[in-house]
């Protein structure tokens, strides 16, 4: 079953505009699309609404004083539990984020829409960013904003890349300072207009890495040292290689597939470029294309894939030459 919200009239919360997502599922848009466009389409037109927490006893309906229950202005569907001092994001404020930054800076709309029911929601911008890692191997920039209502995540704003032939992505450090996010948690108010990032730190940030990831496609390596070198990132540092559990060995053998033979292989292998494609292809898309692209969605921006993914990056940075 899908993460993406599904409403009871089969609609799904969830619009992009180009190249089919997720199966197909979801609105199509075009460029001329404005935003009160994509939230309708997106399904982000509803609000958050909230209530006081009550139990009930022996002794009749209680009030929890501390507690508020949040939950959807449509269905009426319960949301989340949360303290008073929580500050809840409405969903078409994700979309107001994008206003301004559509209008004056050139980025459009990719997708947007929300999951698990409506307790996280999301938009992305392509920002007009792109390069070429080798010939014909395209690599574009968009800028991601998320935020929750169940308590799981705080406001935050991402600059990630994708590639284009197999649609791998990679969060990319804001500026130079390796700062990937720039976030504002729900103990206070938030407001689109005041939450914008120095776009300045995404021309620098999108500058070093572009230049990293050409280096790192300059760089040559074999194919012992690329199971080495996975090896080092995902066997138990405190067991003998012949003793390693068979999960370490599965990932271990699939990251070494996909870097002889994964999507785009035959732009990169045989380069530390190409470790980094099979990290991001295994922990962007998962080990099979079963299960529920939303799930992996989730865990490739936002859970341990991203982590794991930026962690290989920044070993690989290592092997640039000086």
């Amino acid at each position: 079953m899908h993460a993406i919200t599904q409403r009871a009239d089969k609609k799904y919360e969830f619009a992009y505009a180009g190249v089919p997502a997720w199966h197909g599922l979801g609105q199509v848009l075009t460029d001329s699309a404005t935003i009160d466009d994509w939230k309708k389409e997106s399904g982000l037109d509803w609000e958050v609404f909230e209530s006081a927490a009550t139990y009930q006893s022996i002794k009749g309906t209680h009030v929890y004083p501390d507690k508020r229950v949040l939950f959807r202005s449509d269905t009426q569907e319960p949301l989340s539990i949360v303290s008073t001092d929580y500050h809840v994001v409405q969903p078409g404020e994700v979309l107001e984020f994008f206003r301004d930054i559509t209008t004056l800076n050139g980025f459009k709309l990719s997708a947007a829409g929300s999951l698990f029911g409506g307790k996280r929601f999301w938009a992305t911008a392509e920002v007009g960013k792109t390069f070429n890692a080798v010939a014909d191997d395209e690599i574009d920039g968009q800028l991601l904003l998320v935020t929750s209502v169940d308590g799981t995540l705080a406001t935050q704003a991402k600059f990630v890349s994708t590639r284009t032939v197999c649609n791998n992505t990679l969060t990319i450090a804001l500026g130079e300072s390796g700062k990937r996010s720039a976030r504002k948690t729900h103990a206070s108010s938030w407001d689109a207009k005041d939450f914008k990032i120095d776009l300045g730190l995404i021309d620098s940030g999108w500058d070093t890495f572009s230049n990293n990831i050409k280096r790192l496609a300059s760089v040559k390596i074999s194919d012992g040292f690329a199971r080495e070198f996975f090896q080092n990132q995902f066997y138990d540092k405190d067991e003998l290689i012949q003793d390693q559990g068979i999960g370490a060995i599965k990932r271990v053998n699939t990251l070494m597939d996909l870097y002889r033979g994964g999507a785009g292989s035959e732009y990169s292998a045989g380069t530390a470029y190409g470790l980094l494609n099979a990290t991001t292809e295994l922990f962007t898309h998962g080990i099979t294309k079963a299960g529920d692209p939303s799930h992996r969605f989730w865990n490739s921006y936002f859970g341990k894939g991203d982590v794991i993914k930026n962690s290989v990056y920044s070993e690989l940075i290592e092997l640039i030459p000086s």
